[in-house]
C-alpha cells in the first residue's frame, strides 16, 4: 500500500487541529504552508511542515514549551472567560453568568451577562416574567407601564373604556367639557389660568350676572348689609336695580336702600366668588343688575315683557362699556328668585316655563354680545307657601323637575327654609346676602370649575318591608340631621303617603350611612303609589322660614367659609319621591 503524499498529511492534520478547536471552543492560529486555521486547545498540538515533519506547536501561541496555560485569561481569546480550567462565555453561560462562577438560579438563562428568564419569540421578559407587552395590563408597552385599574392594554397602549361624554386623549379619559388641558378637544389647552367650561376656555374679564324674579329678587323687605365693595366687582352707575335709563358707565358694587328693597344677593353672590377664587390666585370680577317686578308671575316676566326687555337693555349696555374699556365681557348667568305668584295662581306649567325662560335668556343674550358662552340659570325653591294660607305647594318640584329636564343649563341652588324671614315671605338683609353666598358656591361649581352642580337631594329609594333605605347626592358628606338651626316639625320633616287614604305612619329616622338615611314605617305598606316626601307639608297660614313653615332637619357638612360667619351647610331640597 502506498503511503499518504506530503499534501494529505497536512489535510489530516488540519482536519485535527479543527476537530480540537470544536471541543475547546477557543481559537489559536496555526501556520502550514497552505494558509492560517483558527483553534484553541488546552494542551501543545501536533502539526505537520511542508517536509513532512512533525513539530510541536503551543497551546499559547508563543512558545515551544508544549505546558497548558487554559487556568489563565491569556488562554482563552474575546468573548471568552478563563473560568478555572474551562474558557466559558460570561454573556450566556448559567454557571458563570457575568463572572466566573456566578450561578443562576434554577430554571434561569443568562442572557447578556444577566440572569433572567428566557422568552420565547413575541414575548418579553419583564423581571422574572414572560409577559406580551402588547396586551399586558400590567406591562403595558414596556415592563412596569402599568394601566390604571379595569383599564385594558391594546396594541402596547392603555386604552380605558371612556364614558360617552368624555374622550380618549392619549392613554386617559377626559371630560372635555371642563379639562383645561383638553378644552373640547384634545390637547386643547386654556391659556393660562382660564378655566374650561362647556367646552369653552373662558377668556372673560367682566362676567356679567342678571338677576331676575318678583319681590325677592329686588330685596323687598331687607335692610342694606354690604355698604362697601372689598373687591373689583361691578354694578352699572345706576345701581343694582339698574332700570334702563342713562347706562353709562359701571361703579363698584354695593347695595343701596330704596324705599323698601334693600340687600339684593348681588354683593353675596359676587363678594364670595371673588374671595374664594383670590383665594386660588385667581381674580374674577363679577358685576350685576337687577330687573325684576314684585308680585309678578311667570306670564309678565316672559320674553316680549317689560322685565324681559329691561334686562336685554341692561345687557347691551353693559356689554357697551366693557367693549369700550376694552375688556372681554359676556354673560354667565341668570340668578332667578321666583314662585310664589305662579303657586297662588295654580300654574301647573311651571317647569315648562322655567324651560322657556332659560332658553330665551340665552338666545337673546349671545344675540346682543355675540357670546359664545350658553347662559346658566340658577334658581332657588320657594319655601314660604304656607304663609299663602297653603298646605302644599306644587312649584318647589316644578323647579326640581326643570333642573332634570335641562341639568346642563339650569341648576338648583337649594331650598330657603333655613334663612331668616322677615315677614315670612321676604327675607332679611342678611338672608338676601345669606342667600347669594349659596348662589356663589354653586356659581363656582358649574361656571368656574366647569362641574354639575346637583343640591343636596334623593339619589336612589328602595323599601323593605316597613323600612326605606334612601341614597342622597350630598355636595359634602356627611349627613346630619340639625335641630338647632331648623326646629324640627315632625320625623325631621319626612312623611310617607300611599294612594290607602290612611298610609303608615314615620315612626323612626336615622341616618345609615354619610349619605343615607332609613326611614322606618309603623307597617309595611299595602297600597300603590308609594310616595316619600320632605318639607312638603306645612301649616297654613305660618311664616315660612326655620322655626315654622315647611321644612326639615337634613343637611350636610359643607366646610365653605362664609365672609359673614353664616353657615353654608347645603340643606335638602323640598321633595317628592317615588318608592320603588
Amino acid at each position: 500500500m502506498r503511503s499518504p503524499s506530503p499534501r494529505l498529511r497536512d489535510l489530516a492534520v488540519h482536519a485535527l487541529v479543527f476537530l480540537a478547536a470544536a471541543c475547546t471552543g477557543g481559537d489559536e492560529e496555526t501556520s502550514t504552508e497552505s494558509g492560517t486555521l483558527s483553534a484553541t486547545t488546552s494542551a501543545a498540538t501536533t502539526a505537520s511542515t511542508s517536509t513532512g515533519e512533525a513539530t510541536e506547536t503551543s497551546s499559547t501561541g508563543g512558545g515551544s514549551s508544549g505546558e497548558s496555560d487554559a487556568g489563565t485569561g491569556d488562554a482563552c481569546p474575546p468573548p471568552l472567560l478563563a473560568c478555572g480550567d474551562a474558557c466559558v462565555d460570561a454573556q450566556h453561560d448559567p454557571s458563570h453568568c457575568g463572572g466566573c462562577d456566578d450561578a443562576c438560579a434554577p430554571g434561569l438563562a443568562c442572557l447578556e451577562g444577566q440572569c433572567g428568564v428566557a422568552c420565547g419569540e413575541g414575548v418579553a421578559a419583564c423581571g422574572d416574567l414572560c409577559t406580551d407587552l402588547d396586551v399586558d395590563p400590567a406591562h403595558c408597552g414596556s415592563c412596569e407601564h402599568a394601566c390604571a385599574d379595569g383599564v385594558a392594554c391594546v396594541d402596547g397602549s392603555c386604552v380605558p373604556a371612556c364614558a360617552d361624554a368624555e374622550l380618549l386623549c392619549g392613554e386617559s379619559c377626559v371630560d372635555p367639557t371642563r379639562d383645561a388641558a383638553h378644552c373640547g378637544a384634545c390637547d386643547a389647552a386654556c391659556a393660562g389660568e382660564q378655566p374650561c367650561v362647556y367646552g369653552l376656555c373662558v377668556d372673560t374679564a367682566i362676567h356679567y350676572v342678571l338677576i331676575g324674579g318678583q319681590s325677592l329678587s329686588l330685596g323687598h323687605g331687607s335692610a342694606v348689609v354690604s355698604t362697601e365693595q372689598p373687591y373689583d366687582n361691578l354694578m352699572l352707575n345706576t345701581g343694582v336695580r339698574a332700570g334702563t335709563n342713562n347706562l353709562t358707565s359701571f361703579v363698584p358694587l354695593v347695595e343701596t336702600q330704596q324705599g323698601q328693597v334693600g340687600e339684593t344677593i348681588a354683593s353675596g353672590l359676587a363678594n364670595l366668588t371673588a374671595e374664594l377664587e383670590l383665594a386660588e390666585g385667581r381674580p374674577h370680577v363679577l358685576a350685576a343688575s337687577a330687573h325684576g317686578i314684585s308680585g309678578t308671575p311667570y306670564v309678565n316676566l316672559k320674553k316680549g315683557t317689560a322685565s324681559f326687555t329691561a334686562g336685554m337693555t341692561q345687557v347691551a349696555a353693559a356689554a357697551q362699556i366693557a367693549a369700550d374699556e376694552g375688556k372681554p365681557f359676556a354673560v354667565r348667568a341668570v340668578t332667578i328668585i321666583h314662585g310664589e305668584s305662579d303657586h297662588l295662581g295654580g300654574n301647573l306649567l311651571y317647569a315648562d316655563n322655567l324651560l322657556e325662560w332659560q332658553a330665551d335668556y340665552e338666545h337673546d343674550v349671545t344675540a346682543i354680545t355675540e357670546q359664545v358662552h350658553p347662559v346658566a340659570m340658577f334658581l332657588c325653591q320657594m319655601s314660604s307657601w304656607t304663609r299663602y294660607n297653603s298646605a302644599t305647594s306644587p312649584i318647589p318640584y316644578a323647579q326640581l323637575a326643570a333642573a332634570d329636564a335641562r341639568p346642563d343649563r339650569i341648576y338648583v341652588v337649594g331650598p330657603k327654609y333655613f334663612l331668616p324671614y322677615v315677614d315670612g315671605v321676604h327675607l332679611s338683609g342678611d338672608g338676601e346676602r345669606w342667600l347669594g353666598e349659596h348662589y356663589a358656591k354653586a356659581y363656582r361649581k358649574v361656571l368656574i370649575a366647569g362641574e354639575p352642580w346637583v343640591p343636596l337631594r334623593p339619589r336612589a329609594l328602595s323599601r323593605d318591608g316597613a323600612v326605606i333605605t334612601v341614597d342622597f347626592d350630598v355636595p359634602a358628606p356627611p349627613l346630619v340631621l340639625d335641630t338647632e338651626l331648623v326646629s324640627d316639625p315632625g320625623n325631621f320633616g319626612f312623611e310617607f303617603w300611599d294612594s290607602s287614604g290612611a298610609p303608615p305612619a314615620v315612626v323612626g329616622v336615622e341616618l345609615s350611612g354619610d349619605t343615607q338615611v332609613t326611614i322606618t314605617l309603623a307597617a309595611p305598606p299595602a297600597a300603590g303609589n308609594q310616595r316619600l316626601r320632605y318639607a312638603f307639608t306645612g301649616t297654613p297660614g305660618q311664616n315660612g322660614g326655620p322655626q315654622t313653615g315647611p321644612r326639615g332637619n337634613l343637611r350636610d357638612s359643607d366646610p365653605t367659609p362664609s365672609r359673614h360667619d353664616y353657615p353654608l351647610y347645603n340643606w335638602a331640597v323640598h321633595f317628592d319621591e317615588p318608592v320603588d
